[in-house]
């Protein structure tokens, strides 16, 4: 086993553990929802593989239906089939028929939620308050950008840490998000310069915002921003692909300000599709970045003599 099956495999983990954790908030359903979404991506992969006459690597179907999954809404449980369909699309439209793992340029997951968000915008915007146990129309991101104040008085750090509200299935979670995203930069499988700088961008924007917020502390509205909605998920989980990802450490840098800046835009001043608020705008900026990375990676090609070695700017 190399050492990109051994990062796939902790990835996987990292997602599972999150998905359990989802369970203890959104019920056990949430399983009936990841397990399909694994035995579709499986088969798609399966036949993928055979087509291309290649050996099937069975670590290479789990991270995509793992994360659409997580970034689901839990009543996706009644219309179980999209989550299905979401990632047959991506995975064979943004995988497969680029050749297979490591060849992709667009983020699987990000693709196939794409598709299900534009195409059934009124399934996914169903969402579940865990308290209650009733549905709700909106998260608690949505609520925040609307009534700042509302949230932070309501909620405290610690109850957006363990996320129980009404959100996606596995990005309310912020405490066991933000460990395991640790876990994975200090294990060195996931590079800290696109987290770092998604998040630092976002985080400054929105601090700049807050100085325009009325009766809101600004720095507690910035670090509200950044715990609400998909972000740190995007952030640890998403931003840090190493196949749609930047190859250059300048280039990484890059990266992640774009998707800080963009996701920003969308979500706070593009007002991202209101048919379609529970992507918050995450799907499309990593799309939009996943487009642009070959030219970061020609504008931040190091030069000859500014490579010592050659291992220390690359993946």
């Amino acid at each position: 086993m190399n050492k990109s099956q051994q990062s796939r495999i902790f990835v996987a983990s990292a997602l599972f553990i999150l998905l359990i954790a989802a369970s203890f908030i959104f019920g056990a359903t949430v399983f009936i929802v990841g397990a399909l979404a694994i035995l579709t991506s499986f088969v798609v992969e399966i036949l993928s593989s055979k087509a291309r006459k290649e050996t099937f690597d069975w670590t290479s179907f789990w991270i995509t239906p793992l994360v659409i999954t997580l970034l689901t809404t839990p009543t996706i449980i009644d219309q179980v089939w999209m989550v299905s369909i979401a990632t047959a699309f991506g995975v064979f439209f943004a995988k497969s028929i680029w050749g297979g793992q490591d060849k992709n340029v667009f983020n699987p997951a990000m693709v196939g939620l794409i598709f299900i968000a534009l195409a059934f915008p009124i399934y996914v915007n169903n969402f579940l308050e865990p308290v209650s146990g009733l549905a709700s129309p909106q998260t608690l991101a949505t609520i925040f950008k609307n009534s700042p104040g509302q949230i932070m008085t309501t909620y405290t750090l610690w109850d957006v840490l363990l996320g129980n509200y009404a959100g996606a299935i596995g990005t309310t979670f912020k405490l066991g998000i933000i460990i395991l995203g640790l876990l994975m930069m200090i294990i060195r499988i996931s590079d800290w310069r696109i987290p770092l700088t998604f998040v630092g961008t976002y985080f400054v924007i929105s601090l700049i915002n807050g100085f325009t917020k009325t009766g809101v502390n600004p720095f507690m509205y910035a670090t509200y921003s950044i715990l609400m909605g998909h972000l740190m998920f995007a952030v640890m989980f998403v931003s840090t692909d190493p196949q749609t990802a930047p190859l250059y450490n300048k280039g990484k840098f890059i990266y992640g300000i774009g998707l800080g800046f963009i996701t920003w835009i969308i979500q706070n001043i593009w007002v991202f599709n209101p048919l379609a608020p529970n992507t918050e705008g995450i799907i499309y900026s990593v799309t939009f970045m996943n487009a642009v990375v070959g030219l970061i990676d020609v504008w931040t090609v190091p030069k000859v003599k500014d490579i010592p070695n050659l291992e220390e700017v690359a993946i």
